[in-house]
């Protein structure tokens, strides 16, 4: 099973084991469609979690009650701990938000199809950039609303449509 980095763990809350997750995801309704998370409880060991409540707190971060976490000592054995998604899941709720863990994932332009695999990512003010290899030179894409058209976690592709020129400055 493949799975889908979506957050952390920031800390516990109150007194009977509610967790704070900082999340990478968009849409505010979108954690009635998320029956359970994936924590990493160690490098590459992922316990499943059901979510029994979740109340949003704002665009990033979201009050999670779990099953069997209900006291403030559970709580904080999970706090900093890494969350994922299965990929299949991940994928249904076609998010849109980017992702530092889209290294490796195939870029695809709505015109001129296949460009190339992300090689690395970095933000800068206002926008996530990819480097990808182009014609045997680095291109840096922006990763933003307006370029991105679709991300399916599951086959690994990002597709965009890419302003008109912007692969010529490269080349």
């Amino acid at each position: 099973m493949s799975y889908q980095y979506i957050g952390k763990l920031s800390g516990s809350h109150g007194l009977d084991g509610k967790l704070v997750l900082r999340h990478q995801l968009d849409g505010k309704n979108i954690w009635s469609k998320i029956p359970h998370i994936f924590v990493e409880v160690r490098r590459e060991s992922y316990i499943p979690y059901f979510i029994e409540s979740q109340s949003v707190l704002n665009h990033e971060e979201v009050l999670l009650q779990l099953d069997e976490i209900d006291s403030m000592e559970l709580a904080k054995t999970l706090a900093g701990k890494k969350v994922y998604l299965e990929n299949e899941v991940y994928a249904k709720l076609k998010p849109k938000a980017v992702s530092g863990d889209m290294i490796g994932f195939k870029v695809i332009d709505e015109a001129l199809g296949e460009l190339g695999i992300i090689e690395d990512m970095f933000e800068t003010p206002g926008q996530v950039v990819a480097t990808i290899q182009y014609q045997n030179k680095e291109v840096i894409i922006p990763l933003i609303d307006s370029t991105i058209k679709s991300i399916d976690g599951v086959t690994k592709t990002i597709v965009v449509s890419l302003p008109d020129g912007l692969l010529d400055v490269y080349l």
